[in-house]
């Protein structure tokens, strides 16, 4: 058997027992290459070393190299989870191919580069800085949920006739067939703001039809590929960060920003909360619970709609202001009109104080005697005689 025929046909077996991702594949293919190069054989070599060995033998020799390819990688600062990939790969590779290997620790997962929140006021100052197709792309991802990749490969046959018909908000269909891993069908929404974006992009192409992807390479029907737009909007934000528009971390250089393209999703997946955990996962096309829980869960298309309408757009939408603005501005206009009403009634009780003593006999006494004091009183005693 050829080397590609050994790596083949192990990909085959992953892609049977779990799910046909590309992205999976290219993992698993580049972490036994890295494996392979690292100890100088080639797969189908590992396979004949083995015949050539006892089980102890390989098992023994062949975990040494995995330990010292996962230190090699530690050491050089490689995130925990890509070298747990890597290594998860490698172990496929000898479990589908009935090789013993020794023990090979495995590190407890947990996230190197944390994505931060994402705020509304932030995705605003990019999309008013994209081109038309990415403005589109990016307010579908805050409004939708959906992945980079699974938006690619949409069509517009998955948006109508709902897209056309303006009807809000507008109903995505995910066939399994794009869905990742490939495990069932979804749908999610897309609000007013995404659909007037992804309009004003439609309207730039000519002679489109319902089999035509959402988004293209500028200028071409070709497919537009999901790391571009991640390339874009990193180019986007670090352009805002230069101008003290925008903020954010990136411990080294090459490595992952706290701000990325997959926080426009987790801006969905906060503010749809407010729909129910459940519903906001499987508009995002995860699997919360294998069994009756995914199985009794509606799938009415309208519940959904009105649902998302209610509990999610609201708290989405990007253009006007959120229940929660709303609410704070009502409560900061309800504070100053309770304060100017203050200043009224002091301004009422001056007034009314000011009256009480114009009108006291104290009052008049001295402002007669004032009166006599300019006109003199020969003068004060004629215009007495004259008013009478």
């Amino acid at each position: 058997m050829e080397k590609h025929d050994v790596v083949k046909a192990w990909l085959n077996n992953v892609a049977y027992s779990h799910s046909k991702s590309r992205h999976t594949e290219n993992l698993y293919n580049r972490a036994i290459r890295l494996f392979c190069s690292y100890i100088d054989l080639t797969p189908q070599q590992i396979l004949e070393e083995y015949e050539k060995m006892t089980d102890r033998q390989f098992r023994r020799k062949y975990a040494q190299y995995l330990r010292g390819y996962i230190s090699q990688y530690y050491e050089s600062g490689l995130a925990l989870n890509t070298v747990n990939v890597r290594v998860s790969a490698i172990r496929s590779f000898f479990k589908y191919n009935d090789l013993p290997l020794g023990y090979v620790p495995l590190a407890k997962p947990r996230v190197t580069f944390h994505n931060r929140d994402i705020t509304k006021e932030e995705i605003i100052k990019i999309l008013e800085v994209s081109r038309p197709r990415d403005r589109a792309f990016f307010c579908i991802m805050a409004q939708s949920g959906l992945r980079p990749a699974t938006l690619c490969n949409l069509r517009l046959k998955h948006i109508e006739p709902e897209f056309s018909k303006g009807i809000p908000p507008c109903k995505i269909d995910v066939p399994q067939d794009l869905a990742k891993g490939k495990y069932r069908e979804y749908f999610t929404f897309m609000g007013d703001e995404s659909s007037k974006y992804l309009q004003t992009f439609l309207d730039t192409r000519p002679n489109i039809n319902s089999e035509s992807y959402l988004f293209t390479v500028h200028g071409l029907e070709k497919k537009a590929d999901p790391k571009s737009f991640s390339q874009i909007f990193a180019r986007t934000i670090e352009k805002l960060k230069a101008k003290g528009l925008i903020e954010f971390e990136q411990k080294q250089k090459g490595k992952p920003r706290t701000v990325r393209l997959y926080n426009l999703r987790k801006f969905f997946r906060k503010y749809a909360n407010q729909a129910g955990f459940e519903f906001v996962q499987f508009w995002m096309g995860h699997i919360v619970k294998a069994g009756v829980d995914e199985h009794y869960r509606p799938k009415d298309v309208e519940f959904h709609r009105q649902l998302y309408k209610e509990k999610a757009m609201p708290y989405l939408r990007l253009e006007t202001k959120t229940p929660g603005e709303t609410e704070q501005t009502i409560k900061e206009l309800r504070s100053k009109l309770e304060q100017r009403n203050h200043e009224y009634q002091k301004i009422a009780e001056r007034l009314k104080s000011l009256e009480d003593f114009v009108n006291s006999p104290e009052f008049i006494k001295e402002a007669i005697s004032q009166i006599r004091q300019l006109l003199g009183e020969k003068k004060f005693q004629r215009a007495l005689k004259e008013e009478e």
